[in-house]
């Protein structure tokens, strides 16, 4: 169980954290929160005629909640680190935010061209066609260059994720 683990992890003293640790933490206590809605769901009611869940409720709503005080303190570091560190005279939230804004144009360019693309739909001559009134091959290339943006960006987001002291 993660809750487990975050609290061993907490006892370390004088440990030096990188963002990308954070990051990893944030990840794993979100699917852990995640299974413990699971199971606290499946508690929250038994069989007529049953008097005790197989979990308490209980139990798992305290774990639930601290795992959301961890999840917030998270956020808060990560939040407050990505808005201190400077990379290429941006702040490396600003850097989250157009690598952001290039991958969503980079899919809705791919999205846009794959609903261009004619597919053999008609079953007979008599139906109609539709022809694409955009150049594929051009937004396609488009696509590609806005996903290599993201993509470059985000190797530098990585990098300076284990190079970032927390």
């Amino acid at each position: 169980m993660y809750y487990k683990y975050v609290l061993v992890k907490k006892k370390e003293v004088g440990r030096i954290m990188r963002l990308a640790e954070l990051l990893y933490d944030r990840k794993i206590i979100k699917e852990e929160i995640k299974r413990i809605k699971e199971r606290l769901n499946l508690s929250a009611k038994v069989q007529e005629g049953d008097t005790v869940p197989v979990e308490s409720p209980e139990e798992l709503k305290a774990i639930l909640i601290n795992l959301f005080g961890r999840l917030e303190e998270l956020i808060t570091k990560i939040n407050n680190s990505n808005v201190k560190c400077r990379i290429e005279g941006k702040n490396l939230m600003e850097l989250i935010a157009e690598r952001d804004r290039y991958s969503a144009t980079a899919k809705a360019l791919h999205e846009l061209a794959e609903g261009a693309t004619p597919k053999s739909e008609r079953f007979s001559r008599k139906e109609i066609r539709y022809v694409p009134v955009v150049n594929i091959k051009e937004i396609r290339r488009e696509a590609d260059d806005y996903a290599g943006k993201a993509r470059a960006i985000d190797a530098i987001i990585q990098v300076t994720n284990w190079d970032t002291e927390v």
